[in-house]
C-alpha cells in the first residue's frame, strides 16, 4: 500500500520494510560470506600448489632427512673404526722391541749362531772351560816328545836344546853361538819318589852348586793350570846377572815331572808366564 506524501509510516509497512532489508542484507552478507570463504581456500591451495597432497610431501620428506643423517652418522662411524684399527696396526709395527718391554725369549749370545739340539735322551756336554790363571800356549811353539824323559811339550822356535843327567832343557842363545842367555826351560822325570824327593834331587842335580845361590820358597802350592804341586823358587848369580828359577811337580804314569823356568832377575814377572806356558803344554808320553 502506498505511502501518503507526508504521512505516518503503519506497522505493516514498517514491518515491510525491515524485513524487505533484513532479507536482502542478510542474503547478501550470507553470500558475500560463503564466496570470501571459498575464495580464500581456493587461494591457499594455488599459492601452496600442493593443497593436501603438498602436506602429504613434507611427512614424507622428514623421514628421508632423518634415514640421510643416520646413514652420514654410519659412515662417520666405520671411518673412526678403520682409522683406530690402523693406528694400532701401525702401532705393533712401530712399537718398541718385546724384549725390552716385556720378558721374552733371551737372545743367542753369539750373534747369528742357532742352539743345535742334542740326541733324544742324552745330554749336551758344553766344553770344559780352561781354568782360572791358565796361560796359553804361544801361537809359535814347537811340540816336542823326548823319549828319554817320556814327555811331550812346547818351546820358542829358536832355543837351543841341552841335555844332561838331570833331563832334557831349551834356553835361549847367547852372544857366542854355544852360549845360552838366561831364559830357559826344562824336564826332568824322576821315577819311585813322592814331589818333595823329586824337588830335592833336581835342585841337587842343577843348582846347588851355582854361586850366590838362595832359596825363596819352597812348599804346596797351585799352579797355573789350577792343579795342586809343590814348588821350590831361589835366585843365583849367572856370567855376571842375577837369575830366577822356579820348579813345580806334576805326578803322572809311577813317576814325578819337574817343570823348571828360569829368567832374569830383572824380568822375574816374566817367571810364572813361561812356567805357565810350559805346564800347559805339557803332558806325559808313553
Amino acid at each position: 500500500m502506498a505511502r501518503r506524501a507526508g504521512g505516518p509510516l503503519t506497522a505493516a509497512m514498517e514491518r515491510d520494510a525491515s524485513a524487505g532489508r533484513d532479507g536482502s542484507a542478510g542474503r547478501g552478507v550470507s553470500v558475500g560470506r560463503v564466496d570470501l570463504v571459498d575464495d580464500a581456500d581456493a587461494r591457499d591451495d594455488l599459492v601452496d600448489g600442493r593443497g593436501p597432497v603438498g602436506r602429504d610431501d613434507d611427512a614424507d620428506a622428514e623421514p628421508m632427512s632423518f634415514l640421510r643423517r643416520l646413514a652420514v652418522a654410519m659412515v662417520v662411524l666405520a671411518v673412526a673404526l678403520g682409522v683406530g684399527v690402523g693406528a694400532g696396526v701401525v702401532w705393533e709395527k712401530v712399537r718398541p722391541s718385546g724384549r725390552t718391554a716385556s720378558s721374552g725369549p733371551t737372545p743367542s749370545a753369539t750373534p747369528g749362531a742357532a742352539a743345535s739340539p742334542s740326541p733324544a735322551g742324552t745330554a749336551a756336554t758344553a766344553p770344559a772351560a780352561p781354568a782360572a790363571g791358565q796361560i796359553a800356549v804361544p801361537a809359535d811353539w814347537v811340540a816336542y816328545t823326548d823319549p828319554q824323559q817320556k814327555a811331550t811339550f812346547s818351546h820358542p822356535p829358536v832355543w837351543k836344546q841341552r841335555r844332561d843327567n838331570t833331563g832334557i832343557f831349551y834356553g835361549e842363545p847367547g852372544a857366542a853361538a854355544a852360549d845360552y842367555g838366561p831364559q830357559m826351560i826344562g824336564v826332568a822325570r824322576i821315577a819311585g819318589a813322592d814331589a818333595t824327593a823329586a824337588l830335592a834331587k833336581v835342585q841337587a842335580g842343577e843348582f846347588d852348586g851355582v854361586s850366590g845361590l838362595t832359596k825363596d820358597r819352597s812348599g804346596p802350592a797351585t799352579d797355573s793350570s789350577g792343579q795342586p804341586t809343590q814348588e821350590l823358587a831361589g835366585s843365583y848369580d849367572r856370567e855376571g846377572q842375577r837369575v830366577s828359577y822356579l820348579m813345580r811337580t806334576i805326578p803322572a804314569n809311577g813317576a814325578v815331572y819337574v817343570l823348571i823356568a828360569r829368567v832374569s832377575t830383572s824380568a822375574a814377572a816374566s817367571l810364572n808366564t813361561l812356567m805357565g806356558a810350559l805346564r800347559s803344554s805339557f803332558s806325559p808320553a808313553a
